[in-house]
Formats: structure tokens, sequence, C-alpha cells
């Protein structure tokens, strides 16, 4: 026996498709028979036709003010709840939960998944216990790089919050992305924090990667937005605290701190080990900081290091050095 059927009550909603704005007709389910939390007779949401629901499982549409079109499926144990606009190509599957969010363009959503109050464009993956929530926004787009098949992936038990993650990125382990955005192939895994706040947001771009157990945080006050751009990867228990930009083969792991700023790191730097910098700082050209050494730029002078040099031991540099002096 099917478990729902089609209403004779319907609706015209516009509707943009491939560019332009279509009408297309939804008619609202009706359970038929008891099954999980639903009753026989209780009506749910809106859907183009019957393709779009599952008869099998206990997958529901609760809310009646959820429309689902033409070309979205859901099965399974899914549940959609709250307000929510699914559109063409969107699969719901397992045990996920979508509640108050937008989906279109073919995003996948599995395992036990939550999407809650966020916008999911694309043919991105969502799966395992991955949660995107709190008004994030995940925008998947392939073809801008050689690997133009890798798709946008969010998985295992990895949370997006109040964040934007687009292109082919990569977010999955237990990472926690908070008020960042992370794009192309930039990846955030294990047990990674990318936390940003209300003033300021972590920037994660290109190919950059963190990763073990390091931590990003933005600070507070203006300017205060860590930035990791093209190959930088940042790992073990590293910290990077406040105005702090990271570019070209930047290595940052071991128990090394960046706090403070502005410092730009760039073109094959190493910091790692206990080593710390902080202050106003330009690190560039196989500079590698290492052991507890420290670099402390001063208030109102940039302090500058660069060329292929070591900097370790208790080494504590707080000024630009001469020619030679390491």
């Amino acid at each position: 026996m099917n478990k729902y059927e089609l209403t004779t009550a319907s609706q015209r909603i516009s509707v943009e498709i491939e560019g332009e704005n279509q009408w297309v007709e939804l008619h609202q389910i009706r359970a038929l028979r008891d099954f999980n939390d639903v009753t026989a007779g209780s009506c749910g949401g809106w859907v183009a036709d019957v393709a779009c629901l599952s008869q099998q499982g206990d997958c529901w549409i609760y809310a009646e003010n959820c429309l689902v079109l033409a070309g979205a499926r859901i099965e399974d144990n899914a549940r959609i709840t709250g307000a929510c606009v699914i559109g063409d190509g969107v699969r719901i599957r397992e045990n996920a939960w979508v509640d108050n969010a937008r989906l279109s363009d073919g995003a996948d959503i599995s395992g036990s998944a939550t999407v809650q109050s966020s916008v999911v464009s694309g043919g991105c993956v969502i799966t395992d216990e991955a949660r995107v929530i709190n008004h994030s926004e995940v925008d998947a787009s392939q073809g801008l790089t050689a690997d133009d098949t890798q798709q946008l992936r969010i998985y295992q038990q990895a949370t997006v919050n109040h964040s934007k993650v687009v292109h082919q990125a990569q977010i999955y382990g237990r990472a926690m992305v908070v008020h960042a955005f992370v794009e192309h192939r930039a990846a955030v895994f294990d047990e990674a924090l990318v936390q940003g706040n209300a003033e300021n947001s972590v920037w994660i771009c290109d190919c950059a990667q963190v990763y073990g157990r390091a931590r990003i945080l933005a600070g507070s006050g203006e300017d205060q937005c860590p930035t990791l751009r093209y190959s930088t990867r940042v790992y073990g228990n590293a910290l990077i605290e406040g105005d702090c930009v990271c570019k070209h083969r930047v290595e940052i792991y071991g128990d090394a701190i960046l706090c403070g700023g502005p410092i730009l790191l760039d073109e094959g730097v190493s910091v790692y080990g206990r080593a710390r910098i902080s202050g106003d700082v330009v690190i560039e050209n196989q500079v590698t900081l290492c052991d507890d050494a420290q670099v402390e730029g001063g208030h109102g002078e940039t302090l500058h290091l660069r060329g292929a040099k070591t900097i370790s031991g208790t080494q504590r540099v707080t000024r630009t050095p001469f020619y030679g002096v390491f």
C-alpha cells in the first residue's frame, strides 16, 4: 500500500529554470497510513509529482510551506522540515535531515547529514554526520582546475557553521569551520578548527590545507582576518591568530604560533617546533624558523626577514637584521 497520495489541492509558483522564470504546478501530499511519526490523513508539503518523494521508507516532507520541484528526489528515511525549497537534481536520502533550507542544482545529501537554515547549490556531496548550519552557503562548481571532476564534499563529522564553502573544497574529519570562507580546492580536515567571528572571517583559499589539531582564529577589531592562500599548509598543533597572511609554499606545524600582526609569510617559509612570530613582520624566500626561536616585530616599523636562512634554538629577533647577520 502506498504511504501517501497527491491531494487535489494545487498551487502554481514562479521559479527560475535555466535562467528563465517559469510557472510550475505543485500538489500537496497526504499520508494514507501511519508510519514513523506521521499519521494517516495528515498533509505535508508540496511536490511536482510522485517521483519527488519515495513511497518506500519513512521519508516525509513535514512542513506545509515546503516546496519540492520536478527532478528532485527524497527517499529512504530522509526528513524535510521547515520552509524549504528543493530544486531540480537534488537528492536527499538515507537518514539526512533538511530544515529551513534551499537546495538546488544537483546537491546530494545523505547519511545522517544535517542541512539547516542554509543554502546549498551545485553538484556537491554532504554526507555521513556532517552539518551545514546557521546561514551557511555551499556553492559547488567544477572545471576551475586541471582536475575538473573533483566534487565539493563535506563529510564524516565536519561542521560548517555560518560560513561559505565554494568550488571544489573538501571539509571532513571532525573539522569545525565557523565564520569562514573556504574556496577553490582548499581542504580543512582531521580536528582542525577554523574560527572567525561576527567582525572578521577566516579565509582558506586556493589549495591551502589546515589539518591535524591546527587552529586558525580571527581576532577582534579591524583587519584581524587570517588568510591562507595557494599551497600553504598548517598542521600539527599550530596556531594562527589575527592579521596573518600565508602564501606560496608556506608550512606551519608542530606547536608554532603566529599572532597579532600584520604578519606576511611568503615563498617557501617554514615555521615549526615551538617557534613564535608576533607583531608587524614580513618573512619570505626560504626562511626557516624552528625550535624555540622568536620573531617579534615592533610597533610602527615592519621587521623584514628575507633569503635562505634558519633561525633556531632560542634565538630572538626583534629588528630587521643587517645583511650577513644570519
